[in-house]
């Protein structure tokens, strides 16, 4: 089967300051993994990750009889000694992220197959059902004069609304989903204002989840493979929503 790139794709430029605070591969199975083997992963990724969050959540049944609480085990969450690797193992899922500051495709491609790796060895095969690829970007615009900021200045992607002559909009939401190219993606992309954690500064929040959940390849260069092809859809529609204005904040 052949597979074709997205349609005038972007070549993406190596921003000196990417705005990505945080970048997500996820690989999630059919069915659940026991505890045991979970916690024997734990032990084998401390190394690379020796700070660990285990997460539980009570969960509670109400019926005829007297309602029944049971606790449910929900992975760990473990970060590496410089607090931008993250791995995150469940039940049902393994995820590798990188948080700011971002350092390129290749060690966040090769961090993710080491852990699958690990994953493989300790839980062995499960029927892969959802590989995700995820980017999270916060556009932060200098507004030393607390001045309004025109979106369009900056996002593509933003709300239509009729033209009241009053200020430009303050605040906003967008979802929005929509199926991706031949390779059977969706894509949910997420985007708005945002409080900024800089000081005179308005920052705009840029989300793009693309995903497949249908007719996955079960082995592993299969699916490093489709990982790949995922990347350059994601750089199309990252290119697609900003301006040169945006571009120029992070180049």
């Amino acid at each position: 089967m052949s597979h074709s790139t997205p349609k005038k794709l972007a070549m993406v430029s190596q921003y000196k300051r990417p705005p990505i605070t945080e970048a997500v591969i996820e690989l999630r199975f059919d069915g659940k993994i026991d505890r045991d083997l979970i916690d024997k992963l734990q032990g084998r990724l401390s190394t690379k990750y020796p700070f660990s969050m285990g997460g539980k959540v009570w969960n509670v049944e109400i019926g005829d009889a007297p309602p029944k609480i049971r606790q449910e085990f929900q992975g760990y969450r473990m970060t590496a000694v410089d607090g931008t690797g993250i791995v995150v193992i469940s039940p049902s899922l393994i995820s590798t992220s990188r948080l700011a500051p971002y350092s390129g495709w290749e060690q966040m491609i090769e961090s993710a197959k080491e852990n699958w790796s690990s994953w493989k060895k300790i839980i062995g095969y499960r029927r892969l059902i959802r590989v995700g690829l995820r980017y999270v970007n916060r556009i932060d615009i200098p507004n030393p004069e607390n001045a309004p900021v025109h979106i369009n200045k900056y996002l593509n992607l933003r709300p239509e609304v009729p033209v009241f002559g009053f200020s430009p909009i303050e605040n906003f939401v967008m979802n929005v989903s929509i199926p991706v190219g031949n390779e059977e993606l969706k894509l949910i992309l997420n985007a708005g204002s945002t409080p900024s954690p800089l000081v005179k500064t308005v920052s705009f929040l840029l989300d793009i989840d693309l995903s497949r959940d249908s007719n996955l390849p079960q082995i592993d260069t299969d699916i490093w493979s489709l990982v790949d092809r995922m990347r350059p859809y994601k750089n199309s529609v990252f290119e697609g929503c900003i301006t040169d204005e945006a571009r120029g904040l992070f180049s």
